[in-house]
């Protein structure tokens, strides 16, 4: 019985760490407080994600891009595996691409879908 008691206590102990982890990272990493950032949510099922999510893939290796003068941080966010994170930021198709402001504001992309485009767009964006 004392065993049980130490297991059910270090069990404990564990999701305690693990829902510590999980909330840090969405609500600091994933949401970029304070900063902006360019998401792309996306769906491994969806054929356009599959188009667009190599083409952005390659800029978010480098961690964000500078736009007038300023850090642009780049995610990328697989749905199925985010579904807290996609219904949080109100995603309702795939590919979505969503602009976070440093204050908080919240704009989501509807032009072309290549790098030059969305360069032009956040620059719109961060005036």
């Amino acid at each position: 019985m004392k065993n049980a008691k130490y297991m059910f206590l270090g069990l404990a102990v564990i999701l305690a760490i693990l829902f510590l982890v999980r909330y840090h990272f969405y609500s600091k990493k994933a949401g970029f407080e304070g900063t902006n950032s360019f998401t792309l949510y996306y769906a491994e099922w969806c054929p356009h994600c599959k188009v667009v999510k190599p083409v952005l893939v390659g800029g978010s290796k480098a961690g964000s891009v500078t736009v007038n003068g300023t850090p642009v941080f780049l995610n990328i966010v697989e749905a199925d595996a985010n579904p807290e994170q996609v219904s949080a930021n109100g995603v309702k198709g795939f590919p979505t691409m969503l602009f976070q402001g440093a204050d908080g504001s919240r704009v989501e992309y509807s032009g072309e879908r290549t790098p030059s485009a969305w360069e032009s767009w956040l620059k719109t964006q961060l005036k």
